[in-house]
């Protein structure tokens, strides 16, 4: 016989499984759901003048000859085709140009650091806190596992993404070799 607080315990682990299966489900497989076909149906019709015409739109062709329409799939040519993998970056670049735009702002402005490494920082402490409460929570030990890979990840990303930031130490050293580099070109045009 289970007593109450294994079935409590049963119940907490399913909403918890349940809300990960639904966070996963919409961030791997809804951008799916937003992919188009890549064939197209033509219509094509002689009009009185006996001139071919040609639509994509159904509802572009009078009325006196939709009974005389053939229609025709033209299917997309490579170039032409949207990959799987373009669809879902354009939409999680859309998220996150979404996110941004809602919580911009929101991150202190840190001493010593541009207002871009202030915000991954800020941004990365925000998530390690989540993280951390999710893997002291969470009784499962794939949510704790699960935490902790990202934990780990987050901990790797958010140096590198400080380095590259926008005014970081890769931007300011770009600039230092091109003001060598214009320095070393004036010195060349100088030289008669």
């Amino acid at each position: 016989m289970m007593n109450s607080g294994s079935k409590q315990g049963n119940n907490q682990r399913r909403w918890t499984f349940a809300v990960w299966f639904l966070a996963v489900w919409g961030c791997l497989v809804m951008p799916l759901s937003s992919i188009e076909a890549s064939a197209t149906t033509i219509y094509s019709y002689i009009d009185e003048q006996g001139t071919p015409v040609m639509t994509d739109n159904f509802n572009a062709i009078p009325e006196r000859y939709r009974a005389k329409v053939k229609t025709t799939e033209q299917v997309a040519t490579a170039s032409e085709r949207i990959s799987t993998a373009d669809t879902i970056h354009e939409s999680v670049s859309d998220f996150g140009r979404q996110l941004r735009g809602m919580v911009s702002g929101a991150a202190p402005s840190i001493s010593g650091l541009s207002p871009s490494q202030s915000e991954i920082l800020t941004y990365a402490g925000v998530a390690a806190i989540i993280l951390l409460i999710a893997m002291n929570v969470s009784k499962g030990p794939f949510i704790r596992l699960l935490a902790l890979g990202c934990l780990i990840m987050l901990g790797l990303a958010t140096p590198i993404l400080m380095y590259v930031s926008n005014d970081g130490p890769m931007d300011v050293m770009k600039n230092k070799a091109s003001q060598v580099e214009k320095k070393h070109q004036d010195r060349v045009q100088q030289i008669p």
